[in-house]
């Protein structure tokens, strides 16, 4: 361990330009008790080791063990649902990262020592699971700055049912949104519903397309429905009216079962963020653990 903490001690006095005497009286000893820690000669005892810890921001353990301070916390429950925990949490360490960053090592090389968090309700810089949160985020619900899923939330996104800033989906919504039911402020798409659509039928404040409604001030959800219910007597094609407009025109005579659907998302969102909850104060504790 000597030569390990020999070399954090220097470290540490470098970056706080700290004379051996003042790091000895941080540490309630003496100066030439530093300099043969940094020698690599002798070893402190335990309670003022613990006094290095704390001050290094380290774990005893570490120190023991001669290792570098992880970059990321983690915390995975025992409970496995088939070959995934129930709860994977991993949050980046970034005073590690800043500190390692600092000592010259490369910003990817660092985010690369960052494992990715995959479980049944996953947090994480990149989270993979039944339901994800994370920078970069995967799963059947996932909500990120880049999200990929079934039912996909943030920022640029993809998904079946996908709501964001910059969206591509079967159903899309956003300010910008690509998709077959398209519905934003410039929603692209078959069926596209917003400020300026674009796409095969377009209804919007202004519209681009092949079949056009250019509603302007009075594009209200009345205005939408009554357009929808006239393009059921248009003659476009079957899978328009049966595969879009319909099912469209359903949800919107089905408030109760929207409204249920809706519910039930909220209610499946309130448990994953209990469970994530749960899993950071598991987290802390065992944080503190391990510190001392």
């Amino acid at each position: 361990m000597s030569n390990f903490l020999g070399k954090q001690l220097r470290n540490y006095r470098t970056k706080h330009a700290l004379t051996q005497k003042q790091l000895a009286s941080m540490l309630y000893v003496s100066d030439k008790t530093v300099s043969k820690w940094e020698r690599g000669n002798g070893q402190p005892d335990i309670d003022t080791l613990k006094n290095i810890a704390r001050l290094l921001q380290m774990s005893v353990d570490d120190l023991l063990n001669k290792r570098e301070p992880k970059t990321y916390y983690e915390y995975k429950s025992s409970l496995m649902i088939g070959m995934l925990p129930l709860i994977h949490i991993i949050i980046p360490n970034f005073r590690i990262v800043l500190r390692r960053r600092a000592q010259g090592k490369g910003i990817f090389t660092l985010i690369r020592e960052i494992p990715h968090a995959r479980g049944i309700i996953s947090m994480g810089l990149f989270a993979a699971g039944g339901i994800s949160l994370g920078l970069v985020s995967v799963g059947f619900l996932s909500l990120g700055v880049l999200s990929l899923g079934i039912l996909a939330f943030g920022s640029v996104v993809a998904g079946i049912i996908a709501a964001g800033n910059l969206t591509i989906g079967t159903l899309a919504l956003g300010n910008c949104c690509i998709g077959l039911v398209a519905m934003g402020n410039l929603p692209i798409g078959y069926l596209s519903l917003g400020n300026y659509a674009i796409g095969r039928i377009a209804i919007g404040n202004q519209s681009r397309g092949i079949l056009t409604y250019s509603l302007g001030n009075e594009m209200h959800d009345q205005e939408i429905i009554n357009t929808l219910q006239h393009l059921q007597q248009a003659d476009i094609s079957s899978f328009a009216k049966d595969w879009i407009i319909q099912p469209f025109l359903s949800l919107y005579d089905a408030p109760f079962a929207t409204g249920t659907a809706i519910i039930c998302l909220i209610g499946l969102l309130f448990v994953a963020i209990g469970c994530l909850l749960f899993g950071c104060l598991q987290l802390i504790n065992q944080e503190k653990n391990y510190m001392f």
